[in-house]
C-alpha cells in the first residue's frame, strides 16, 4: 500500500495529521500545495489524498484536474478538506468532504474507509 498523502498549505495541521496517521500504523507523504502533490505522486502513487481546498501555487480543484487528466492518477482516492461551505466542492470529482475543523475520530474514520478500500483494490 502507497502512503497517505497530505496535502495542505498549513503546515501545523499537516504535521498534527501525519504524527496522528504514523501513530495509528499509517505510511503518510506530504505536500504543502497541489504542485508539490504532484511531485510526491511521480514518486510513489499514494493509495489515498487528504486534501485542502484553498492553497497557493495550485489548490485543491486544480490538482484533482491534474489527477484526471492522468491516467495513473485518476483512481486515487480523494478527501477534499475545508472551512468552506460543502456548495464549493459537490461539482468536483472527489472520494468525500471533511469540513474542517473536523475531529480527529472524524479523520481516522475518514481514512480507514478508504484506505481500506485502496488495500482491496
Amino acid at each position: 500500500m502507497g502512503p497517505i498523502l497530505i496535502v495542505d498549505d498549513e503546515f501545523g495541521i499537516v504535521e498534527a495529521m501525519r504524527d496522528l496517521l504514523s501513530d495509528e500504523g499509517y505510511r503518510t507523504a506530504i505536500a504543502l500545495n497541489g504542485k508539490e502533490a504532484l511531485e510526491r505522486m511521480a514518486e510513489e502513487h499514494p493509495c489515498l489524498v487528504l486534501l485542502d481546498y484553498m492553497m497557493p501555487v495550485m489548490n485543491g480543484p486544480a490538482l484533482l484536474e491534474a489527477m484526471e487528466r492522468n491516467p495513473l492518477l485518476r483512481d486515487i482516492p480523494v478527501v477534499m478538506m475545508s472551512a468552506s461551505p460543502p456548495d464549493y466542492w459537490k461539482h468536483l470529482r472527489c472520494a468525500a468532504f471533511l469540513p474542517k475543523p473536523f475531529s480527529l475520530d472524524e479523520l481516522l474514520v475518514m481514512v480507514k474507509r478508504f484506505a481500506q478500500s485502496a488495500i482491496l483494490q
